[in-house]
């Protein structure tokens, strides 16, 4: 009896934990390009804080690598994917970025692909 609560509950852990900017493969879409080119031409990536600038927080996408036969998602396509939703969410500029690479194998996914950084303002 145990087993069987513990067990779907493992599984929709699984499913919950996924982040809420994650894409499928290498798809774009094309209802907002030029909502994603005002997007990348206005948040900048910076090495450091520079001053006039305060962090708001931090700021992920990912893509999932699900299809075998479909091109692996590039490194340049979740920096976008994080500098759309840094500009939804008001950001100016993105620090400290990092691109991961994991097995997404208890997500539905051969690989998942991650930018995260660190959302900044102007003052």
């Amino acid at each position: 009896m145990k087993l069987s609560i513990v067990f779907p509950a493992l599984v929709l852990a699984g499913c919950a934990s996924q982040s809420g900017t994650m894409q499928v493969g290498t798809s774009q879409s094309y209802s907002s390009l030029k909502d994603q080119r005002e997007a990348v031409r206005a948040v900048k990536v910076l090495d450091v804080i520079p001053p006039g600038y305060k962090s708001t927080g931090v700021v992920d996408a990912s893509r999932c690598h699900r299809n075998t036969l479909d091109a692996v998602p590039l490194d340049d396509m979740v920096l976008t994917d994080m500098k759309v939703v840094a500009y939804g969410r008001g950001a100016d500029a993105v620090t400290d970025v990092q691109v991961t690479r994991e097995s997404g194998l208890l997500k539905n996914c051969w690989l998942i692909i991650t930018a995260r950084g660190t959302m900044l303002v102007k003052d």
